[in-house]
């Protein structure tokens, strides 16, 4: 027994030794694995680092080109660490090497490249075979980026060959028979040490299969061999990143255990049985129970102290020593637990912080964070968008000075109180101002944020800005109200010409209801009066131009036809392609019915229908023209009636206009068919007696003539009898134009007058006696203008409703010395077309502007009106002597004199006419169409002719009480001036009753006998100072003026 503890010493101390020596060769196996990963991880980050910069240059930029490789085969050169470089472009074609390249390599399907081109960043490949250089090696790969577009352009690899650790092994003075093996992930072979290239590729077999069971994070893990070197093998991890690449290095540990086993049994062969039984027994007893525990747990703090796993293997020896290794251990294993657990959250609440500033910052809409008393703590670029302050600018302010308008601080303020007070998120659309104190409408969406306690900390508010949206949504709700309550018809179909939406007016004007026309095609409006030509032009304009307008004949639901006036315009889309065609109508039924009156008023006479001074021209150079051809004859007859005037201002104008009427009829019944006979004004009257045979036949149709105008008319209980004046010319022996004619058979109408009247004359070209007459009238005509016997009446014009005097027309009389005032009838028939007719127009334009003169020195200024002539408005320098006139009288503002040019006057060249009238407005003088309906082309006239008024002719007014025909034509003027923007005058106005019913039709200027009289200069002032407009006329306007039309 007292040898047993040096036997147990001498086999302990054994013992220790083979552990150690084991320990050693663990120690040496791991300090080699180490030093082997630490050098690959040290290269590795020199490789990353050395392919950033290689990523950084020029030549890597064009893997295609020769350069690339020049430039990779330098580098090569001054970099031992690498066996290959080289430059793959993104597609993994490889062009660019540093070592020659004598086949096509693509390297687009290694794992490494395709990471590189996902992450955009540094990546490494397993060990391979080097395509380039047959190499066992490992590649590296960092991706090449465009300069301007951010693209992946290349990417540049590194290639190191395992041959610098089996040299690293060499120089480590590892003992004899050490072999080292690099694995894959499959446990393969892809490297060894000492160098054997038939092992590589193969499965790493040793004499024991528990070194696949190897932990390769504990430096204690190891498994001895059973070959006869019985070597220590270590397995431990070359990279640090996960990739399943290990290192298996074996230390041989044959000869240290023999140099053990002969001191063990030199030292037995010693002691004796007894000693090493005692020593054997101690050493067993002390190191189970003492120190393999203590060790153990020395071995776990060691662990804990470096966050490593504590071991949980079965423990032995004392209980006091396991349970407390097994309650360290329990504590240990908690420790690290939460340790890992706490790691893991805090790296997601930094990912998870990270992304949501990201968001934040990138968010389209604005994100602002306030603290409780509204002072701005972040503002995002959005934030920075809208309200035009930088994030540096913002924070630290106030909202009241950033965005918030002047008079809605007090208001902001309060609902931020609330906001705080009810802790609950809240959306509002306000008005807000930009940094250039611009208003915008914005829409906010605020959340209160809390701290554990409950309390608000700070606001974060979403905004948006929608000024544009509420701009678009207000346009879109006026859009629907005029669709909704326009006084046009609209229809709205798609692309394929089917209608989606009608508005109120549409139903109103078809007699169609929504449903009944929506899906269907406005094809079912047609009427057929148009051909299938007129629709492809209709289609056509659309298609080119974009759209169509004009008039279009369709039907109502109840069949009825009527005009429309169209537009119809196609809407695109973004992209150009026609989305919708939208059309717009009026129904244009009684405008149409008063173009067909205006029409036919403009060729025929209002009161006794017969042809008008126009359809007479035509009808007269018509038969002119057939008289050429067929060689016969033709009558111009021009007829005056006798003591007409007398009966007209004895009994009125209604039973004059009813004479008329009557004596037109029967002078009509006297004609053959082919004759024609036209009122010519007044009581005239123009016959043509067309195809005459011989020159005589005319005879009998002219005493006809004269019996029936002669014949007594009972009108009501009158008893009326007039006779006829005619003069008669015949073509071809009168060889002269139509215009000449009618004045040829005026001056014979005028010699049978100075006959006795109620008889003809023939007028005879050789004959002195009509230009004897005529002349002396001319002669005595231009007397009268020499010796100032002309003298000017003024005629006012009013507003019947207000009252108000608009100005006064000049009307000429002639104060004979003998006859006494002759009206304008009387004379001015014989100058029409006559040089005389200008002398005198000029000095009724001269006079007038003396009399405005005049006027005006009084106090009174009252805008004149005078008539002028075919001849003088035709006159090439009439706009030259009109400014002269103007000239003279400097204190005549020329916008206060108007020109009237008579309807009933032929004007031959309307375009140089319309010229001439253009130069006159530029002096500032305005233009009136006088007598408006009865004379050659009221349409043409008021269309393309520079007058601002209309003056409806006094036949009609005066009849429009008692004959509705008159009153339609009223009524189809007004609203014809309407139309085209022109001021109206009604003339003729003798009653009360005249002037309310127009003002009831929307005409309140008006000038006639019921207002006042014309009368001479002097009387005018007086008139005014007494006038005063009806009562009857002083109600107000009528909404609506044109129900009538």
């Amino acid at each position: 027994m007292v040898a047993l503890p040096g036997w147990v010493g001498v086999f302990y101390d054994s013992y220790v030794e083979r552990e150690h020596a084991i320990e050693a060769a663990i120690i040496q196996s791991v300090n080699t694995a180490k030093a082997t990963s630490k050098f690959q991880s040290t290269l590795i980050d020199k490789t990353r680092i050395f392919l950033q910069n290689l990523a950084s240059f020029d030549a890597v930029q064009k893997p295609n080109s020769q350069a690339c490789s020049t430039f990779l085969a330098d580098v090569l050169k001054v970099n031992s660490n690498y066996i290959n470089l080289g430059a793959p472009r993104a597609d993994g074609e490889l062009l660019c090497n540093a070592h020659p390249i004598t086949t096509s390599v693509n390297v687009y399907d290694r794992p490494y490249i395709q990471e590189a081109l996902a992450t955009r960043g540094f990546s490494i490949g397993e060990f391979q075979i080097d395509r380039a250089t047959n190499l066992t090696s490992m590649n590296f790969a960092y991706p090449v980026m465009n300069a301007t577009s951010d693209t992946v352009v290349a990417l540049v690899v590194a290639v190191i060959s395992l041959e610098w650790w089996s040299e690293a092994l060499s120089e480590s003075h590892l003992p004899n028979n050490t072999v080292a093996y690099i694995t894959d992930s499959k446990n393969k072979i892809v490297a060894t040490y000492p160098t054997n290239n038939n092992l590589l590729g193969t499965p790493l077999n040793t004499s024991s299969n528990a070194i696949d069971n190897l932990n390769t994070e504990s430096d204690n893990s190891a498994v001895i061999s059973n070959d006869p070197y019985q070597r220590v093998y270590v397995k431990r991890p070359l990279f640090e990143d996960g990739q399943q690449i290990n290192i298996t290095v074996g230390i041989p540990l044959k000869e240290p255990l023999e140099v053990i086993n002969k001191r063990l049994i030199k030292t037995a062969g010693i002691l004796t049985a007894i000693v090493i039984l005692f020593v054997g027994v101690s050493v067993w007893g002390v190191r189970r129970n003492v120190l393999k525990p203590i060790s153990t747990l020395l071995q776990s703090t060691k662990a804990l102290a470096e966050g490593k796993d504590v071991s949980d293997a079965p423990l032995h020896g004392s209980v006091e020593l396991v349970k407390l290794q097994q309650r360290f251990t329990s504590m240990a294993k908690t420790r690290l637990e939460a340790e890992k657990r706490l790691i893991d959250s805090q790296a997601s609440l930094l990912e998870s912080k990270n992304i949501l500033a990201s968001h934040i910052e990138n968010t389209p809409l604005g994100c602002i964070t306030w603290d409780t008393q509204l002072i701005c703590t972040d503002w995002n670029k959005s934030a920075e968008f809208i309200f035009g302050y930088k994030k540096e600018e913002a924070i630290g302010k106030h909202a009241s000075d950033l965005i918030i308008p002047l008079e809605r601080r007090t208001e902001i303020n309060d609902a931020f109180a609330q906001l705080l007070k009810k802790k609950a998120p809240k959306r509002k659309i306000n008005k807000n101002v930009t940094k250039l104190r611009l208003p915008i409408i914005c829409e906010w969406y605020s959340t209160p944020i809390l701290d554990l306690a409950g309390n608000v900390i700070s606001v974060t508010s979403l905004v948006q800005d929608i000024t544009k949206n509420k701009h678009l949504e207000e346009k879109l709700k006026l859009s629907a109200s005029v669709f909704s309550h326009a006084r046009e018809g609209i229809f709205i179909t798609d692309s394929s010409a089917n209608i989606i939406d009608v508005n109120k007016t549409f139903v109103d004007i078809t007699g169609y209801k929504r449903n009944e026309v929506l899906g269907k095609k406005p094809n079912m409006f047609k009427s057929g009066k148009q051909s299938p030509e007129f629709y492809r032009h209709l289609w056509a304009s659309i298609i080119s131009n974009g759209y169509w307008a004009g008039e279009i004949w369709n039907k109502r639901k109840n069949h009825e036809v009527y005009a429309q006036l169209l537009t119809v315009s196609a809407v695109n889309d973004d992209e150009g392609n026609v989305k919708n065609y939208i059309a717009i109508f009026s129904d244009i039924s009684e405008a149409k019915e008063q173009q067909y009156k205006l029409e036919h008023m403009a060729h025929y006479d209002v009161l006794t229908n017969l042809p008008n001074r126009s359809l007479l021209a035509k009808r007269l150079d018509r038969a002119l023209s057939q008289c050429k051809s067929d060689r016969g004859f033709v009558a111009v007859a021009l007829l005056d009636l006798d003591g007409f005037k007398e009966i007209n201002d004895n009994f009125g104008h209604s039973v004059g206009d009813e004479l008329l009427v009557i004596l037109a009829h029967r002078l009509k019944g006297t004609l053959r068919e082919s004759d024609t006979i036209s009122r010519f004004g007044g009581d005239e009257f123009v016959a043509v007696l067309a195809n005459l045979k011989q020159p005589q036949d005319f005879a009998a149709i002219i005493k006809n003539m004269l019996r029936v105008a002669s014949e007594p008319v009972k009108i009501g209980e009158h008893q009326l009898k007039v006779s006829a004046s005619i003069g008669v010319t015949l073509y071809p022996a009168d060889d002269t134009d139509a215009d000449q004619l009618i004045r040829h058979a005026d001056q014979a109408m005028y010699v049978a007058k100075q006959k006795g009247k109620n008889c003809y004359h023939l007028f005879d070209i050789e004959s002195e006696d009509a230009i004897k007459a005529r002349h002396e009238i001319l002669q005595s005509i231009t007397t009268a203008l020499h010796n100032r016997e002309f003298v000017l009446y003024y005629q006012p014009k009013v507003n019947m409703r207000t009252g108000e005097i608009i100005g006064a027309e000049a009307l000429i009389r002639w104060k004979h010395p003998v006859k006494g005032i002759l009206s304008p009838a009387a004379f001015l028939p014989f100058i029409e077309n006559h040089q005389l007719s200008i002398d005198i127009g000029e000095w009724v334009i001269e006079e007038s502007l003396q009399q405005f003169s005049r006027w005006k020195q009084l106090g009174a200024h009252i805008p004149i009106s005078v008539n002028i002539s075919a001849l003088q408005i035709q006159q090439r320098n009439f706009p030259i002597r009109l400014s002269r006139l103007l000239s003279k009288v400097p204190n005549v503002p020329p916008e206060a004199f108007q020109l009237e040019v008579l309807e009933t006057s032929k004007l031959g060249d309307i375009k140089k006419v319309a010229e001439i009238m253009d130069d006159c407005v530029k002096l500032g003088v305005t233009f009136a169409i006088d007598d408006f309906g009865t004379g050659y082309s009221s349409l043409t006239y008021l269309r393309r002719l520079p007058a601002k008024v209309i003056k409806i002719d006094q036949t009609f007014v005066r009849d429009m009480l008692i004959d509705p025909e008159d009153r339609a034509i009223v009524v189809g003027v007004i609203a014809l001036a309407k139309s085209f923007n022109r001021n109206v005058i009604a003339e003729g106005v003798e009653t009360i009753a005249h002037g309310t019913s127009l003002l009831d039709l929307g005409c309140e200027l008006a000038q006639g006998y019921g207002i006042a009289r014309p009368m001479p200069a002097t009387d005018i002032p007086g008139w005014i100072t007494h006038w005063s407009t009806k009562t009857e006329w002083r109600s107000p306007a009528p909404e609506l003026v044109d129900n009538e039309a």
